[in-house]
């Protein structure tokens, strides 16, 4: 059942290669620009409207003008600018995925600039590139290093002195910037005009230009270089030169256009293809493939396994269920079987395959083949282990099949070739009408009566995407039918009624599509597809599906229920009010045979909003196949996979949704559904009721038991319920919130009083405020910003800012253990202060860690699920690795100095209070460092699960950081006890006895002597001093010193300060004056100075306090000198 909230994240479309070049020919003038040179794109994994345009004037390029539409390109209202961080040399810019790729000024470099975030995100250099006008194309332009992108992604076209200036393609990972390949080919770069990509063909434009002064060259693609093959060839296909000085050629894998810059006009080209054959042995009459021996380097990645696909999913997933569905275990045997042994087929290996490569340099090592054999109606060559074969589609259909030679004894893949890419021929037509924006609901119906075909591997792949596609083209048609502020009733109300009937259609024709997919003669074509691929394409499906249902219910006039049955998929729609009595509700209400899902009347009150809710509910009856069960049996423990047991899906599959932008769905009442058998069995039947968790990012999952409870089962039904109430999650939240609040609360107090309390200031102190001070923000950020995963550039955001804050806390906990290391072992106080370096060091190291994080994948801020680092990939590790140094080094730190506490207290001699002191700062470094240890240890093992032991131990734990800073750094230090005593103190004391004080003492210092003739306070510290210097003169006179001693005059002279109670007596018979206390009862800021004689009570008095003063500012080697 799927209670959740639709991701702003969409699956980038796999685009599907459209054929190989046959024409080109001028479809579009825009309008004419005022730069004689520049360039315009489109992101082609955007569906938007969205223009790019950036015209080019040599060193002063460094703009980039977005449009949101063509009409407001062509009248010249832009949406925005974007200034870049460095100027952009050529015109070879492409935006990809949201982000700009252009050549920086002068180097060969490639700069990758986010236009969310507007912030560089990456640069890479490509080895070896000529750049700056060493190799450009014809028309000049600094036009050294061209980027192009196509249905295989992102490319960079250049040249390289080792190529002795010819044309190097190079692929890059848009995200990574990592070169995955790379190939030489023949062409001389400066005799070229531009060049372009397409389905990885490189495509070579020779154009005349206005000021030549032969024009026999002519204007045309002259040469093709196909990466897949490593040949090259020579074409002879016009290309249309109307204005002679074509400054840039980019091609649009989305519309199959190019958009093109020719002096000083924008103007589109259209292209048409033909069928792309990659048999090495065929010609045609306008392109001949020769042999080349230029160095070719490729990386071959293969797809990713089912077993990679479903870990990525554990932690990418959306926290609420998709779908839910009973497993059933059954008994399996386990057999390994062994590939035979190949024996390579001479006669059918092409001669290429066993000459080595240029580049090679390695002594001959004897290489694995896979053998020549014949599948599917293919003969599939000889093949290198390692290597991808790749061949026509079976006759009858267009594209590519695959085929894996795996290693290292070199055997086929068990799985059979990949036919995901072979597809029927009117797939090319529903293309050409997605793209030229036909009625969404006509091309639905079409897509519907298509797939009554026989259908092939490959489209199923491209019909799911296809009807991805209709969802957006639907919800732009509708916005045009959005009533105005100047349509008159009538005319609104006709608005209205059209996308209601819109609606109806288009969802009708959708039902009969998925109900074609799933029929049993489509079982064929769907095996064809590897496990991953089917996975995928069902997960889309469920998705597609549900957003399809969410489209008619928020276009429903009125309060009803629509409802679409078919033998395999039956859907319900409804827009229902929740004001007076609501009725439990009850899907399907007719034709379930059997299968049910329950929401009480308290759930859709709970859930509705302005006193209306909208639901969609979906049988899928033959869906479960598809969706692999190879990560289930991991999911729901171990009991599975210690046995001789297997997972099937043995029912069909329901969803259910409500609202759909809901971000979490609480129930408040347990949702119980009943399910039939697909296969009907007593004996070794073990029935689990689990959920389809699938990540809207990767369109992958896994089932989870998650919630899901089995209620009762027998032969024919299951029946389970869901559990997600509100209490369990509510808990949770009231858990967080409170214990964060605390947290916050005892971190606040925490940082005043380090900040407020002038008598703790010192470098110790430095480091616990800025340790409250990170703690405060990051938790503050947790509260308010973790939860953010449907706005994926706020959730960004806050992924990093905690990066860093919690870091930052971790880095200040290791800077106390050094703090307390030093304190420990420096037998002199440093006299500066080291707080400059603990701050480079608290924030810098932080800093430089997120920096360089953001640098290399900035998109791994942030998941589906909370505004955290992403777990599937090794991201993470950028707060794991620095967390864990960290912790490892303050263990050291605090290791040596309990060590040198607890067996060299003799030697050090520190007074007893010091030692407690350090002993109690130790001990509560060591209690910070365990709770901040356990803490994230908890929390990454509850962001990787989900469970919810692990998430109340982490919100538990911390919770208790800033109460046990508060604890142990203020309410157990003496010290700061003594301030907070102090403090109160002195607000009880009135004003008045202040007042009195210190009239008091200004009144009698008029009798004393000059010297001495100031206010009370500062006369009493100055005879205070005095006696300590005399004092201290003494002892060194006398000799009564260890000659192993060392007196820091200035530690004792400030440690004299810092007496709160001074009186002077009659010290060394040196002075005249005769002070006393007027009473026994002081304070530390009411002292009132009496000049008269003085008794015997009084002297024993000022006898006691100066021998508690002495022994407690004096050290012993002074006191035992008489």
């Amino acid at each position: 059942m799927s209670m959740r909230c639709i991701s702003a994240h969409f699956s980038p479309a796999v685009f599907l290669c459209p054929g190989l070049l046959r024409r080109v020919y001028q479809s579009e003038h825009l309008f004419e620009s005022d730069h004689q040179s520049g360039a315009w794109c489109k992101d082609p994994l955007q569906a938007s409207d969205k223009i790019y345009y950036m015209p080019w004037t040599p060193y002063r390029t460094d703009t980039l003008t977005e449009y949101s539409s063509k009409e407001d390109f062509i009248a010249g209202r832009p949406t925005t600018t974007y200034k870049l961080p460095h100027r952009v040399d050529g015109t070879g810019f492409v935006v990809y995925d949201g982000a700009l790729f252009f050549n920086k000024e002068r180097t060969r470099n490639i700069v990758k600039f986010d236009l969310r975030t507007r912030i560089k995100s990456g640069e890479a250099i490509i080895a070896n590139a000529n750049y700056h006008d060493t190799s450009p194309y014809r028309w000049g332009g600094k036009s050294d290093i061209d980027l192009a992108v196509d249905e295989n992604g992102l490319w960079v076209i250049y040249a390289t002195e080792q190529n002795n200036g010819r044309i190097v393609i190079s692929q890059l990972n848009p995200y990574t910037l990592r070169v995955e390949g790379t190939w030489d080919t023949a062409y001389d770069k400066r005799s070229a005009s531009n060049a372009f990509m397409i389905c990885g063909i490189l495509y070579v434009v020779k154009s005349v230009y206005e000021d030549d002064d032969n024009e026999a060259t002519g204007n045309k693609i002259d040469y093709i270089y196909n990466t897949e093959l490593s040949k090259d060839g020579f074409l002879d296909i016009p290309f249309p030169n109307s204005y002679q000085y074509i400054a840039a050629v980019d091609y649009n894998p989305r519309d199959n256009l190019l958009y093109v810059w020719n002096n000083y006009h924008v103007v589109k080209y259209s292209l048409d293809f033909g069928a792309l054959d990659n048999r090495l042995e065929t010609s045609s009459s306008v392109m001949v493939y020769m042999d080349t021996t230029t160095m070719t380097t490729r990386t071959t990645t293969r797809p990713t396994t089912i077993t990679m696909t479903t870990t990525t999913a554990r932690t990418t997933t959306t926290k609420m269920p998709a779908t839910t569905t009973v497993m059933a275990q059954w008994p399996r045997t386990t057999t390994t079987v062994v590939a035979p042994a190949q024996t390579p087929v001479e006669g059918l290996v092409p001669e290429d395959d066993d000459k080595a490569p240029a580049s090679s340099k390695l002594p001959n090592i004897r290489v694995e083949y896979c053998s020549p054999l014949v599948m599917m109606d293919i003969s599939w060559p000889k093949t290198k282990q390692g290597l991808m074969s790749k061949m026509p589609c079976p006759p009858g259909t267009t594209g590519v099949a695959s085929y894996m030679c795996l290693g290292p004894e070199g055997y086929w893949d068990p799985q059979g070739p990949d036919f995901s890419n072979c597809t029927s021929p009117w797939v090319n037509l529903i293309s050409q009408k997605l793209k030229a924006g036909e009625t969404a609901a006509v091309i639905a119906r079409e897509l519907a009566e298509q797939t009554k075909r026989n259908l092939q591997a490959g489209d199923i792949t491209y019909t799911v995407k296809a009807m991805v596609q209709l969802v957006d083209l639907l919800d732009v048609q509708l916005r045009n039918l959005t009533p105005g502020g100047k349509d008159s009733a009538a005319r609104s109300l006709n608005k209205l009624q059209k996308r209601e009937r819109s609606c109806r259609f288009y969802v009708q024709a959708m039902v009969e599509t998925v109900n074609n997919l799933l029929q049993p003669q489509a079982q064929g074509a769907w095996r064809e597809l590897s496990t991953g691929e089917q996975l995928r394409a069902a997960t889309m499906l469920l998705d597609t599906v549900e957003q399809g249902a969410f489209v008619l219910a928020d276009n429903l006039l009125k309060t009803d229920i629509v409802q679409e049955n078919t033998d395999n998929i039956q859907l319900e729609v409804a827009r229902m009010s929740t004001d007076g009595n609501l009725p439990d509700l009850k899907f399907p209400q007719t034709g379930g045979q059997g299968n049910s899902i329950h929401l009480s009347a308290n759930t859709l009150k709970q859930h509705g909003r302005n006193g209306e809710i909208r639901i969609a509910f979906v049988l899928y009856k033959h869906i479960g196949v598809y969706l692999s069960t190879e990560n289930a049996s991991m999911k729901l423990g171990n009991e599975a996979m210690a046995t001789n047991y297997s997972v099937i899906v043995n029912s069909p599959v329901i969803t259910a949704a409500i609202n759909k932008d809901s971000n979490k769905v609480y129930l408040s009442d347990p949702v119980i559904f009943t399910i039939r058998h697909l296969q009907q069995s007593e004996e070794n039947f073990n029935p689990n009721c689990s959920f389809w968790s699938y990540s809207k990012r990767t369109m992958t999952g896994y089932w989870s038991t998650q919630d899901c409870r089995l209620l009762g089962t027998n032969r024919t039904h299951t029946t389970c319920f869901l559990t997600r109430t509100p209490f369990t999650d509510m808990l949770l939240d009231v858990i967080t919130w409170v214990g964060i609040l605390l947290s916050l609360v005892c971190l606040l107090i925490s940082l005043f009083t380090f900040c407020f309390f002038r008598g703790l200031q010192s470098d110790r102190n430095t480091i616990h405020k800025n340790l409250c001070i990170s703690l405060f923000i990051a938790e503050s950020l947790f509260l308010v910003g973790i939860n953010r995963g449907d706005q994926p550039i706020a959730c960004a955001v806050f992924a990093a800012l905690l990066h860093f804050f919690f870091l930052a806390a971790f880095t200040w906990m290791f800077l106390e253990g050094v703090q307390l290391y030093i304190m420990l072992v420096e037998v002199f106080e440093s006299e500066h202060s080291r707080r400059r370096y603990f701050y480079l060091v608290g924030y810098g190291v932080p800093a430089l860690i997120v920096a360089v994080s953001a640098a290399v994948d900035y998109r791994s801020y942030g998941t589906d699920r909370i505004c955290w680092l992403r777990l599937d990939t090794y991201f993470i590790w950028s707060f794991i690795g620095p967390a864990t140094l960290i912790i490892m080094l303050n263990v050291i730190f605090l290791g040596i100095a309990l060590y040198k506490m607890f067996h060299h207290t003799a030697i050090l001699k520190p007074d007893s209070g010091c030692l407690d002191n350090i002993k109690s700062w130790v001990i509560g470094a060591i209690a910070l460092l365990c709770l901040l240890g356990l803490t994230w240890a908890f929390g990454l093992m509850y962001v990787n699960e989900s469970t919810v032991v692990m998430a109340y131990l982490f919100t538990i734990f911390n919770s208790l950081q800033g109460m046990f800073i508060f604890i142990f750094h203020c309410v157990l230090q003496k010290k700061v006890r003594k301030e907070y005593g102090k403090c109160l103190r002195t607000h009880c004391c009135s004003g008045k006895s202040v007042d009195s004080s210190i009239g008091s003492g200004k009144g009698t210092a008029s009798r004393a002597p000059g010297r001495y003739s100031t206010g009370s306070q500062s006369r009493i510290r100055r005879m205070w001093n005095d006696t300590v210097r005399k004092q201290s003169e003494s002892s060194f006179m006398t000799g009564d010193i260890n000659s192993s001693a060392s007196l820091n005059r200035e530690g004792i002279l400030n440690n004299a300060r810092d007496t709160s109670v001074m009186d002077t007596l009659p010290l060394n018979g040196n002075h005249g004056n005769s002070y006393s206390i007027a009473s026994a009862e002081y304070m530390s800021d009411c002292v009132q100075i009496i000049d008269r004689g003085y008794n015997h009570k009084e002297t024993t008095l000022e006898k006691k306090i100066l021998k508690e003063l002495t022994s407690n500012y004096i050290p012993s080697y002074l006191n035992n000198s008489h």
